[in-house]
């Protein structure tokens, strides 16, 4: 009785010590099952080394290889067909992102319009032909004599000539002449000028002095 007493607890523990070696051999699963399933299209690199067998190297290749329809595609990551076994029960495949659409270029800056040539000024009006030379202005009518006042005497030594002028009988040419030959001692001296004779003197000599 006590024999089977012995192999009963021999049998226990030796159950025991296979159920801790299994649990003590498959940290990585248990740990891996209590967290989730990890999504190959969103995870990041470092929950992606938690998977047993998956190193920085290889969760780099996973990532890059994004996205996955389905688990077989991590060959396309350069996985083995046993890797990818391996690491099955651990892993899902999300929804792959949405692409984010490329931004829109910019609108081409349209070039600037060309200004429209300015229209040729038009040509300018031939100038008016210059006006004939004006008529030559008439000449001036002859100024009349300076008339004498009643009773004035002329100084033929000192008048001018157009005093001289007014004289009766004595135009412009004989007034020069009597200038030109002053002085006078005497109004009969006048006669001594060109022209002037007893008939032109008896006109004037009432009205012309010396003094």
């Amino acid at each position: 009785m006590s024999g089977i007493k012995v192999l009963t607890r021999w049998t226990t523990l030796c159950a025991f010590v296979i159920a801790v070696s299994l649990v003590l051999s498959v940290p990585g699963a248990y740990g891996q099952a209590k967290k989730g399933l990890v999504d190959l299209n969103a995870a990041s690199q470092k929950d992606l080394e938690e998977i047993k067998g998956v190193g920085p190297a290889t969760a780099k290749k996973i990532i890059a290889a994004r996205p996955y329809k389905s688990v077989d595609e991590l060959k396309k990551a350069g996985l083995s067909a046993k890797q990818i076994d391996s690491i099955k029960p651990y892993i899902t495949v999300g929804a792959a992102p949405a692409a984010v659409p490329p931004a829109a270029a910019p609108p081409a800056k349209s070039a600037p319009a060309t200004p429209a040539a300015k229209p040729a000024p038009a040509p300018a009006a031939p100038a008016a032909a210059a006006p004939a030379k004006a008529a030559k202005a008439p000449t001036a009518e002859k100024a009349a004599p300076a008339k004498l006042a009643p009773g004035e005497k002329v100084n033929i030594n000192s008048a001018p000539k157009e005093k001289l002028d007014a004289l009766p009988g004595i135009g412009p040419v004989k007034a020069q002449a009597i200038i030109d030959g002053r002085p006078y001692a005497k109004p009969e001296d006048i006669m001594k000028v060109k022209g002037i004779k007893q008939g032109e003197y008896n006109k004037i000599k009432d009205i012309i002095t010396v003094r």
